[in-house]
């Protein structure tokens, strides 16, 4: 009876133990879902170095931003700027805007093509061109009638980094092709070093920015993928949290994403929202965006913050 009692305590304790280090990767696959990297409220060296990353990767936003209350657990809206540079300048190749709501338990994320013209006639790469990121989130707060409370911008020329940090990931590449000294057959490619991705994300030539942005998404999802793993989370956590300030930078400080961890974690479920966009007549390379598809996603995600 005596043996019986004492084993159901240790199993009992197990689950106990086993329940807080879920509750503790739970925590810590959310906010590296967001491009912040906590693990709740553990001590030491861990947490030192998780501190020490949120602070490299913290800037002041390009343009004033609406301010919200993370202790509050309000939803709130993230404007996520992707930037290459092509023949030696500055490039936005990425723009996203995700709502996190937990009420909800979700993000939602809105994907705005770059390259598309938009229904005021011009596209947010040629305003990132002339006006910088600013201006671009500005723009996304008139085109989806909503503020924007925090900045995430990615370097993808520093993503090898984080590809590196994370022991490498596959991916399929559509088009066989050489660049900078390696060869990328069509079919499975393992990219497990910086050097590597870097070239896979080269340029080849005028006609190949689409091409070669749908590269730089496929490593992306691939790098979000593997980060699901606790195993690699755990792994690997030194060298991610070494490649992350190089790859994010973030108007999220360390007392914001605290307050993340603590507040935000059953907001991990993730919903696309895709703007459908329609070639032009007469010109096979370009899009555009038309008001009622916008106005078709905009209703979509200022439902996601209700």
């Amino acid at each position: 009876m005596v043996k019986s009692r004492v084993a159901e305590n240790g199993r009992q304790i197990k689950r106990g133990n086993k329940k807080k280090k879920r509750k503790v990767l739970k925590i810590f696959l959310f906010v590296l879902l967001f491009f912040i990297i906590i693990l709740g409220a553990v001590g030491g060296k861990v947490y030192f170095d998780l501190k020490t990353a949120v602070t490299k990767a913290y800037v002041n936003p390009p343009t004033q931003m609406t301010s919200i209350s993370l202790k509050k657990k309000e939803p709130f809206t993230t404007a996520i700027l992707g930037i290459s540079k092509i023949d030696g300048k500055d490039v936005l190749v990425s723009a996203n805007l995700a709502a996190t709501n937990p009420r909800l338990q979700q993000t939602t994320v809105i994907n705005l093509s770059t390259s598309a013209i938009l229904p005021d006639k011009q596209t947010l790469l040629t305003l990132y061109n002339s006006k910088g990121e600013a201006a671009v989130i500005k723009e996304m707060e008139k085109l989806l009638q909503v503020k924007i409370n925090k900045f995430v911008g990615r370097n993808f020329d520093q993503m090898g980094e984080l590809v590196q940090a994370i022991g490498g990931v596959s991916i399929q590449n559509a088009n066989e092709f050489s660049a900078q000294g390696f060869k990328f057959p069509q079919g499975t490619v393992a990219l497990n070093k910086a050097e590597e991705v870097a070239a896979y994300f080269t340029l080849l030539n005028a006609g190949d920015t689409k091409k070669a942005f749908a590269r730089q998404q496929e490593v992306v999802m691939a790098v979000v993928s593997k980060l699901k793993s606790p195993r690699v989370l755990i792994r690997h956590y030194g060298q991610i949290l070494t490649a992350f300030p190089k790859v994010f930078k973030t108007s999220f400080n360390f007392g914001n994403v605290k307050a993340l961890a603590l507040n935000y974690n059953g907001a991990i479920r993730i919903k696309k929202i895709n703007v459908r966009s329609s070639k032009v007549a007469g010109q096979s390379e370009v899009t555009a965006i038309s008001q009622s598809n916008l106005d078709l996603a905009k209703i979509q995600f200022q439902e996601s913050l209700k």
